[in-house]
C-alpha cells in the first residue's frame, strides 16, 4: 500500500500560511519556560522553540510570544528555568499553553512545583530542569529570543518524552542512557 503523497501548497498560498503548515510538521520537544516578576508571581509557557545553544559556555536558546507576561521579565540577568515535559505531562503542557481554560495565575495550581536556587519555579517531576540566568534577549517579529547561560541542570526519570506535532502532542518512547548526571 502507498502513503497518499503530501499536498504541496499552492504558489499563490501566502507565504506564512505555508511556513506555518511546514513546521507543523516538524517535532519538537515540549517544555514549560517559567520565572517570577518582580513581584514574585510565578510566570511560566509552554514552549517548543527550544534548542542546546553551546556546551562551552552551557547554553541553551528558547523564544517566548512577545504578547505572553513572561516575556517582559526575561531581561538581562534574569533567572529562569528549562522544564522539559514527559509523556505524561499533556495536561500541564495544555495548562501553560492556554489550551485548557486555566488563568494564568491558576497555571501553578497544575503540577508539583518547586522554587529553585534562582527563585524560579521548577517542575518535580520534569524529564530535565534547566536553571538559567538570561545573558541576551533579542526581540524579532512575534517573540522575544533568549539566550539562557545555564547554571544548574537536574535530570529526572528516563521516561518517555512529550513532543508536538501537527497541532498534537505525542509521547516519544524513553531511550536508555548510560550516563545520569546532575548538577543541582
Amino acid at each position: 500500500m502507498n502513503p497518499t503523497p503530501p499536498t504541496l501548497p499552492s504558489t499563490n498560498q501566502p507565504l506564512a500560511e505555508a511556513f506555518r503548515a511546514g513546521m507543523r510538521r516538524l517535532a519538537a520537544g515540549v517544555c514549560v519556560v517559567a520565572a517570577r516578576n518582580g513581584a514574585g508571581i510565578p510566570l511560566g509557557v509552554t514552549a517548543t522553540a527550544l534548542c542546546s545553544l553551546t556546551i562551552e559556555p552551557p547554553a541553551l536558546l528558547v523564544c517566548v510570544n512577545l504578547s505572553s507576561p513572561l516575556a517582559q521579565w526575561l531581561t538581562t540577568g534574569a533567572g529562569f528555568s528549562v522544564n522539559l515535559l514527559g509523556h505524561d505531562h499533556e495536561r500541564l503542557a495544555r495548562v501553560f499553553g492556554g489550551m485548557a481554560g486555566v488563568p494564568r495565575e491558576a497555571r501553578f495550581d497544575h503540577g508539583e512545583w518547586r522554587e529553585g536556587a534562582d527563585g524560579a519555579p521548577h517542575l518535580a517531576d520534569a524529564l530535565a530542569n534547566f536553571q538559567c540566568s538570561v545573558a541576551r534577549t533579542t526581540d524579532y517579529g512575534t517573540h522575544r529570543v533568549v539566550i539562557g547561560a545555564v547554571d544548574a541542570v537536574s535530570l529526572g526519570e528516563a521516561a518517555a518524552a512529550l513532543v508536538y506535532r501537527d497541532g498534537a502532542f505525542h509521547p516519544l518512547p524513553a531511550i536508555q542512557t548510560e550516563s545520569r548526571a546532575s548538577t543541582a
